[in-house]
């Protein structure tokens, strides 16, 4: 009798984009299926300040999201002229912010990247200003419409020269 070549499609219980028959929690899956899992985003690259005076911490950060269905762990990676890396443990939809510092030790500018987002700063000699806007608290949390609110920052210059900086507040 002669042979008759067999189709991979012909044995197949169901075609091979379907998803496993099993429940999900039993954690069997057929091995063409790729589960639904943890997907990461990283965005909005900072470096805060753009130029600060060698010696002088800079802060590089990133805003990580999980954008899948499954809660996952992501490794971030700061490259360029500093290497670090912090993990993340987000669940689906929740976002973090990662942040790096680093400090200077010569004058120039310096390269980073984060994720392969990148950016430069500027360590130098000559004195600067570094005026940094912290601790955001809006009180009340919630109001009804034509409520009073109460939105206040703590303004601090660690550089080591005088400087201003524009405060911008919007609300939507």
């Amino acid at each position: 009798m002669p042979e008759v070549p067999i189709e991979i499609q012909d044995w197949l219980p169901m075609p091979p984009d379907m998803g496993p028959p099993l429940p999900r929690h039993l954690g069997i899956y057929w091995p063409w299926y790729a589960p639904p899992g943890a997907e990461f985003r990283v965005s909005n690259p900072v470096i805060s300040p753009a130029e600060v005076q060698v010696g002088y911490p800079v802060t590089i950060s990133c805003l990580v999201t999980n954008i899948g269905s499954e809660a996952g762990n992501y490794t971030v990676k700061l490259g360029g002229d500093f290497v670090a890396e912090q993990t993340v443990s987000l669940q689906p939809g929740e976002s973090q912010v990662v942040s790096f510092d680093v400090t200077p030790t010569v004058a120039k500018t310096y390269s980073v990247t984060v994720d392969g987002l990148s950016g430069t700063f500027k360590a130098t000699t000559v004195p600067v200003a570094d005026i940094r806007v912290e601790d955001l608290v809006i009180s009340p949390s919630e109001v009804m419409v034509g409520e009073p609110v109460t939105i206040s920052v703590r303004v601090t210059n660690y550089g080591t020269a005088a400087g201003t900086k524009k405060i911008v507040c919007t609300v939507t």
